[in-house]
């Protein structure tokens, strides 16, 4: 008899999501149930952004299992950016909005991972900037996202022309009116675009 492995999904995992928090042993375990059931993903992303009350903790999760499974997520990069744009909640979008950096900073590193360089084609990268800059605008969200987006826009901004000059025009409208931090991560990138 020959046996035929079946498909996990999150319930069979039996991982209760009001228990994730940002603390290490959380997170790890989280990412190791992923990496282990890697068919598991899909449905990750579908709750990350559906209309669940904690949806935004499966935002979390991603962001967990993008820091230190980095190619797991790139066959699934397009379909976040593209509902990443329906996103309101602030918890939700900061953990996206540091994947898209993520995803961005090694990219753009001397060694990018085959996968991510691969996963970034120009679709994927416009779509990025798309993200950044509507998250950049919106003066409703917290600094985190903003100041991320930053980051990703000014790389993106190496191989799409606009970018540099839209990022320092808004960056500079905005200034004397932003936080401290947001002027600081503002005056790190208004340097490098000097």
């Amino acid at each position: 008899m020959v046996r035929t492995a079946s498909i996990m999904t999150l319930s069979d995992l039996q991982f209760d999501i009001e228990k994730v928090n940002h603390s290490k042993a959380s997170r790890a375990h989280a990412v190791n149930l992923v990496v282990d059931h890697l068919e598991v993903i899909p449905e990750l992303v579908d709750r990350a952004f559906s209309d669940e009350k904690n949806h935004f903790k499966y935002c979390w999760w991603l962001e967990f299992l993008n820091r230190q499974h980095i190619e797991v997520l790139c066959p699934y990069m397009e379909i976040i950016l593209e509902k990443a744009q329906h996103l309101t909640n602030q918890s939700a979008i900061r953990p996206i909005a540091k994947i898209i950096e993520t995803f961005v900073l090694n990219n753009y590193s001397k060694n990018p991972n085959n996968f991510v360089r691969d996963m970034m084609t120009s679709t994927i990268k416009e779509m990025m900037v798309s993200r950044g800059f509507e998250w950049l605008i919106d003066d409703q969200l917290k600094v985190a996202p903003r100041a991320y987006s930053m980051t990703s826009l000014y790389h993106l901004g190496k191989d799409i022309d606009w970018v540099h000059e839209e990022l320092k025009l808004v960056i500079e409208q905005n200034y004397a009116h932003e936080s401290v931090a947001y002027q600081a991560r503002g005056r790190m990138i208004l340097k490098k675009l000097k």
